[in-house]
């Protein structure tokens, strides 16, 4: 029976979790014997590489560090819309359309029994340096915990696994408490830290990457299993992490935000990367980038007027056209703006409102560059250049880019008596496109496939570092640390003096929705890290679970707080054909306005799965 167990967990691995690529699976493994693999350092590595490629590539929808997937679940909250094309596929969990036959994954048997045993091999090898085995070690324990975050925040609870399972063992393995599963990351995070060197090759872990993940894991912890409460020891293990990273007042570990971002040449040589996942142009294309999904399209097939104004000389076919890139005007509103008296301040309340003489002077300040720098590094807007500086794109009604099916050409017919803007249906629906990740020399092939690049995928980096410990304390109540780490994300990142972000953040206060601090916190972090690791998305979870108190054995679904930064309608803007005017409507693709209840929380586990592996339904979901 136990060995029929044993299969059919291979066989569940198999059927929910394999993935299209193994990126750095170059070595003939099944020509090498273990005992082989076991005896030489070599290999050893090459085998751990392979780990960190599954790990860390993992295509796990809504949850995952470095794959498209991880900035195309931006979809999932209002900062973006998913186009027209794709029906609710792509964004039915912003909708709440999830079901409990729907797949969302689990832990990868097959990936922790290699971790386990190369954990087990390793630890008692004669051959290998102590060095050397101190270092692999540190990295098995990293990955170990990094896989299973990416479960535990899905799901809470999960399986531990810790070492390699044999017949005589128990194989219906029970879900662990959720503070059972988050102290198991947490303890391989540490013996993780303490194992691995202070500095690395680019893409593998370090003490550094260690205590970042601790920050990112315990955040979470202390929203779900004690409800955020001040004294949390999971806050003072987000602070200690903090204190090990060498966080400094002036953000000196911090690189220019557009650099990380835009251009592979310059990510590269990014300081503020902890970890990276780096891809090769040898095995890379837009396929496997975020880039086929935030590419605009045209082959001319604009108005007459929009050629003679707003032409476009180059053909441009970026093919995922529609799979979630298009910003809404709730995450354009969140970059401040410096105002003429070096205040910052929302846009709408800013003096250029009255005395700007066209959208851009009064919104976007292309000339002065007034607005939060990653506003340019993120937001492509009506008038950008655009495709390496060759066209000029308008969202703007009749524009070269804006979607004729979109609210922003309703009612064309009858005004200009022809169907206004790019006919294609493949652009812009709500007047901005998203140009994070996105490299500005990249132009577009007749297939996505044949259009080869290197790109680096953030998984750990200083930014969100300052802002984690930044949360720590703000949870705790300890508002002026908060504040002060903050500030070097905003005058680093953000563009603004140290002393307009202190002025800024001066008066702020409170720890709860609606306190002005919190609510300036929710700002910065949201324009800090959008695109990455669907931050958005588990930061709204975490501090709506924090509001609920907690999973509470289930009461959460009964009780739980309703995020209202994942309910109602999206909202672009409609800039008028000559730039001078603008008006903002609401609009949904076909799932219809975001919803929330509190049992999405903790998501639906695959109904089939959970029949055979025996494990327990979250609440609500049943």
């Amino acid at each position: 029976m136990k060995k029929r167990l044993i299969i059919g967990m291979l066989g569940l691995t198999v059927m929910f979790f394999s993935s299209c690529k193994k990126f750095l699976e170059t070595t003939p493994y099944d020509k090498i014997t273990g005992e082989q693999t076991w005896n030489s350092e070599n290999l050893t590595t090459a085998y751990i590489y392979q780990v960190y490629a599954d790990v860390l590539g993992t295509d796990a929808w809504m949850s995952g560090y470095a794959h498209p997937y991880s900035a195309r679940s931006e979809g999932t909250t209002k900062n973006v819309m998913v186009g027209t094309l794709n029906g609710a596929f792509w964004t039915k969990e912003r909708a709440e359309l999830m079901l409990k036959s729907d797949n969302y994954g689990w832990l990868n048997y097959s990936l922790l029994w290699r971790i386990n045993s190369a954990i087990a091999n390793i630890e008692t090898s004669t051959t290998f340096s102590s060095e050397f085995k101190n270092r692999s070690l540190g990295e098995l324990y990293f990955l170990r915990a990094a896989h299973y975050f990416v479960y535990a925040k899905l799901y809470g609870g999960l399986q531990l696994i810790d070492k390699v399972l044999t017949l005589d063992d128990d194989l219906q393995i029970p879900r662990s408490s959720a503070k059972e599963t988050y102290d198991f990351m947490l303890t391989d995070l540490q013996k993780a830290a303490a194992a691995l060197p202070a500095t690395a090759e680019r893409g593998r872990a370090t003490a550094k990457a260690a205590n970042a993940m601790i920050m990112r894991i315990g955040l979470q912890a202390a929203a779900y299993v004690d409800g955020g409460a001040a004294n949390s020891g999971y806050y003072d293990k987000v602070i200690q992490s903090g204190e090990a990273l060498g966080l400094s007042n002036g953000g000196t570990q911090l690189s220019p935000y557009y650099n990380m971002f835009r251009s592979y040449e310059t990510a590269v040589t990014a300081t503020e990367f902890i970890l990276t996942r780096d891809r090769n142009k040898t095995n890379t294309s837009l396929y496997d980038v975020p880039m086929q999904y935030q590419g605009l399209w045209s082959t001319g097939k604009f108005s007459a007027y929009a050629k003679a104004n707003f032409p476009i000389n180059v053909t441009m076919n970026f093919w995922g056209m529609d799979g979630g890139s298009w910003p809404t005007q709730d995450l354009v509103d969140d970059y401040l703006v410096s105002d003429v008296d070096g205040q910052l301040k929302s846009w709408n309340n800013t003096s250029y409102v009255t005395t700007g003489k066209n959208v851009d002077e009064k919104m976007y300040f292309s000339n002065t560059k007034k607005r939060d720098q990653r506003f340019y590094a993120t937001i492509l807007y009506d008038s950008c250049m655009y495709f390496n500086n060759q066209v000029r794109v308008f969202f703007r009604r009749d524009g070269n880019v804006s979607n004729a099916n979109s609210k922003i050409n309703e009612g064309s017919v009858q005004e200009y008596g022809y169907q206004s803007g790019n006919t294609e249906n493949y652009n812009s629906s709500t007047g901005y496109a998203m140009v994070k990740y996105f490299y500005d020399n990249i132009v577009s092939l007749p297939s996505p496939s044949d259009q080869k690049l290197d790109y680096v995928f953030s998984v750990l980096r200083y930014g969100e570092a300052y802002l984690n410990m930044a949360e720590a304390y703000l949870m705790k109540g300890d508002f002026a640390n908060a504040k002060k780490y903050m500030l070097p994300t905003m005058v680093r990142h953000g563009g603004f003096s140290e002393s307009s972000v202190n002025q800024y953040l001066n008066t702020l206060s409170g720890n709860n929705w609606g306190n002005s601090l919190f609510e300036a916190y929710k700002r910065e972090r949201n324009v800090e890290m959008v695109y990455e690791n669907n931050d958005r998305y588990w930061s709204l979870l975490r501090w709506g679970m924090r509001t609920s108190g907690g999973l509470r054995d289930g009461a959460y679904v009964g009780s739980g707080f309703v995020i209202p930064e994942l309910q109602g309608a999206l909202r672009g803007i409609r800039i008028s054909r000559d730039g001078k005017s603008y008006s903002f409507f609401e609009d949904n693709n076909v799932v219809g306005e975001a919803r929330f209840s509190a049992k999405r929380y903790l998501m639906p586990i695959n109904e089939t799965f959970r029949l055979k592996s025996g494990v327990k339904q979250n609440p609500g979901w049943e």
